[in-house]
């Protein structure tokens, strides 16, 4: 009974991966197709037919200033798939080369430089990212560097621990004996392994950042009104909360699911890459490296 319970979840992963890639395929090229699609401007008021459940006309309603909420969460994904890409370049642009070095030179500059990202860490995500944007401005990239400033030192502690992992091995070792030049050792042996497991942490803060800047957004401290952006507009959902309860499942839902979607792949990519770790691993230390 159990083999075939494994069996069925085996059968049955495959059509959640490609159901999360899809949907999200499907908002990131209606992002982009934006002013093709979308069926109104997303800025345009009509205030007479403000605060409007589902019509014929305007397929989720209307939001407090009669702008159609399709056309907006439509625009929104724009900011909301863009700031993500910001943020997460930000934290591996700097996270991969400090964990990098603190785990290739683990005396004397990775200590510094581990000591630096425990005390980033030890503030609470978005706190910091508040304190951050605050410092630097409000607005889609300002919030978002700031999100991949925090967001770095963790990107960093596991790229050392990967670092200090493989540079152990005796393909390495046979490299660096071999008079293998240490930076080529380090790109060409060592980081390609070392990654994997950042590849993986990444698919979760991806969504995580979704997360964040909605948040940022619902605070004003994202794109700025009147631009449209999903947590802006749950925001001016929640404001109508008594007056139109179901204006905010629209932006809420779509939130929720565009995260669940991205933790979904990365538990296939997650299952995928540790299966095969462990095999390149025994192929690597069999090579002898010349």
């Amino acid at each position: 009974m159990n083999g075939q319970s494994a069996g069925r979840r085996r059968r049955a992963a495959p059509w959640g991966l490609w159901i999360a890639v899809t949907v999200l395929v499907l908002l990131l090229a209606s992002a982009l197709l934006a002013p093709w699609i979308a069926p109104y401007d997303p800025l345009a008021q009509n205030l007479q037919n403000k605060v409007q459940g589902p019509t014929s006309e305007h397929l989720l309603g209307t939001d407090r200033f009669g702008r159609d909420v399709l056309s907006r969460l439509i625009w929104g994904g724009r900011n909301a798939f863009g700031g993500v890409a910001i943020c997460i370049a930000v934290a591996v642009t700097l996270g991969v080369p400090w964990g990098t070095v603190a785990g290739f030179w683990p005396r004397y500059l990775g200590t510094v430089l581990m000591r630096v990202s425990d005390i980033m860490i030890a503030f609470p995500l978005l706190v910091l990212a508040v304190a951050i944007t605050g410092a630097l401005g409000s607005g889609l990239v300002t919030s978002m560097v700031a999100v991949g400033l925090v967001l770095a030192p963790n990107i960093a502690q596991l790229t050392r621990a990967g670092v200090l992992a493989v540079r152990e091995n005796d393909f390495v070792e046979s490299a660096r004996l071999s008079g293998v030049w240490e930076p080529i050792l380090l790109v060409r042996h060592v980081l390609p392994i070392a990654l994997r497991p950042v590849v993986i942490q990444l698919t979760i803060f991806t969504g995580l950042t979704f997360v964040v800047q909605g948040a940022l957004a619902f605070l004003g401290l994202g794109p700025q009104r009147p631009t449209p952006s999903w947590g802006g507009d749950l925001n001016d959902a929640y404001s109508q909360i008594l007056a139109a309860p179901l204006q905010i499942l629209p932006p809420g839902l779509l939130l929720g699911g565009v995260v669940l979607c991205v933790y979904r792949i990365g538990d296939t990519l997650r299952d995928r890459m540790s299966s095969n770790l462990a095999r390149t691993e025994r192929t690597e230390n069999d090579v002898v490296v010349v």
